[in-house]
C-alpha cells in the first residue's frame, strides 16, 4: 500500500516579484525564499515520495492580493478583472515557484489544494480558480472555508478575528455596481491603505511582534513617525467605520469587536479546542497568527499551527532578533489514521542565497 501524507503550509504572502517592472525593489514583496519552496516541492515529489499519495495544503494567504501594486489608483476595489489582473502578475513574478508547483502537480499521486485567506481573497472568484487549474493543472482545488477530512479541520484562522472575518452570507458586494466586488473585511481596507503606505517608509513594520513592544519603542527612539502612524491610524479607523462607501459593509457591532480585540495578542488555541470538543475532530490546523505551534488537548487530539515563511522580528527578549523559521506541518497516515507533526525545512541543497 503506497504511502499517504499530507503537508500543510501557510502564509507565504506571495507577491508580484522582488522588483517592479520600472526595476524599482518592491517594497511590498514579502517572499524570498523561492529556491527553498522549489527543494522543498522536489523533496517530496522524488525519492521515498515518488510513489506516494501526497498532498500539499497552502491554507491561506499562500498569495497577497492585497499588496501587489503601491500605484494602484483604487486597491481595495477587487473586481474579479482586477483579481484575475493580479493573480496574474503573482504567478509571472516567480516563475520557477509556479513551474515547481505545476510539476508537484502534475506527479502521479500528488495534487495542490489552496485555502481562502484574508490576504487572497481573489480565490473568491470563479475565473481566478480556473486560471489557477490552467496554470498549476487540473488537480489544484481551491476550498471556501475549512478543509475537513478523516476527522481533520484545516482552515486559516482569519475568521476568528472581527478585524479580518468576510461575511460569508456577503461574499460580494452588488448593489449600484455595474460588477461584482469582494466585500472585504476591515483588517484588509488597513492593510492596503495604512500598512502599505507605512511599509514604504518602514518596510519591517509589519513583520514586528509582538507590535506593542515595537510601537512603545518608536515612541521613544522614532517619534515623529510613532505620532503620524498613530494619526494616521485612528483617522483611518474612523473614516472607514463611521462613513457610508458602496464598496463596504460595516456595523456598530462589528466596530466594537474590533476594538475589542486591539489590545489582544492573537491566538486561536481556544478556537481549536472549542472545535475539538464539540466537533468529530481530532486534529485542528490553523495558520493565520504566523506563530508556528503544536498542543496536545487530550489523548488524542491535536492542534497545530503552521507559522509563516517569511521574515519576523522579534521584541521578545525570549526569540530577540530576526527570524526565518520554514515551519510547516506534516499529516502521516498510519493504518488509515494521521498522525501530526510540526516539523522545518531545512533544505537539501542550497549552501548559499542570494540577498538582494
Amino acid at each position: 500500500m503506497a504511502r499517504k501524507i499530507k503537508i500543510i503550509v501557510s502564509d507565504f504572502h506571495i507577491g508580484k516579484g522582488k522588483f517592479l517592472p520600472d526595476g524599482r525593489f518592491n517594497q511590498l514583496e514579502d517572499f524570498f525564499y523561492d529556491d527553498r519552496f522549489i527543494e522543498f516541492l522536489e523533496y517530496h515529489r522524488t525519492g521515498e515520495f515518488a510513489e506516494a499519495e501526497v498532498e500539499l495544503i497552502c491554507n491561506g494567504d499562500f498569495f497577497n492580493h492585497l499588496q501587489t501594486d503601491p500605484d494602484d489608483p483604487h486597491p481595495d476595489i477587487i473586481t474579479e478583472v482586477v483579481a484575475l489582473r493580479r493573480m496574474g502578475e503573482i504567478l509571472d513574478g516567480h516563475p520557477a515557484l509556479f513551474q515547481a508547483l505545476r510539476d508537484f502537480n502534475h506527479a502521479a499521486g500528488h495534487s495542490v489544494t489552496f485555502i481562502l485567506g484574508n490576504h487572497d481573497p481573489g480565490l473568491l472568484f470563479s475565473k481566478v480558480q480556473e486560471l489557477l487549474r490552467t496554470r498549476l493543472g487540473p488537480a489544484t482545488r481551491v476550498v471556501i472555508g475549512a478543509y475537513l477530512f478523516d476527522k481533520v479541520h484545516v482552515e486559516h484562522g482569519n475568521q476568528y478575528f472581527a478585524d479580518n472575518a468576510y461575511d460569508p452570507r456577503r461574499y460580494f458586494l452588488t448593489e449600484g455596481l455595474a460588477e461584482p466586488v469582494v466585500n472585504l473585511p476591515w483588517g484588509s481596507f488597513f492593510v492596503i491603505h495604512v500598512v502599505n503606505r507605512v511599509k514604504q517608509e518602514r518596510a519591517y513594520f509589519d513583520k514586528i511582534y509582538p507590535f506593542s513592544y515595537y510601537f512603545r519603542w518608536a515612541f521613544f527612539h522614532d517619534t515623529w513617525f510613532a505620532l503620524r502612524t498613530f494619526a494616521r491610524l485612528i483617522f483611518y479607523f474612523c473614516g472607514i467605520r463611521f462613513r457610508r462607501n458602496q464598496y463596504r459593509r460595516s456595523s456598530f457591532l462589528r466596530t466594537l469587536k474590533i476594538l475589542k480585540e486591539v489590545p489582544m495578542t492573537p491566538h486561536l488555541d481556544r478556537y481549536a479546542k472549542r472545535i475539538l470538543l464539540t466537533r468529530p475532530v481530532r486534529i485542528v490546523v490553523f495558520g493565520h497568527t504566523h506563530y508556528a505551534m503544536r498542543r496536545q488537548f487530550g489523548p488524542d487530539q491535536y492542534y497545530l499551527n503552521t507559522g509563516v515563511w517569511n521574515e519576523q522580528i522579534s521584541l521578545d527578549l525570549a526569540k530577540l532578533g530576526n527570524q526565518v523559521s520554514l515551519t510547516y506541518v506534516q499529516l502521516d497516515y498510519q493504518e488509515g489514521v494521521p498522525h501530526p507533526l510540526l516539523k522545518v525545512w531545512r533544505g537539501r541543497y542550497q549552501m548559499v542565497e542570494e540577498l538582494f
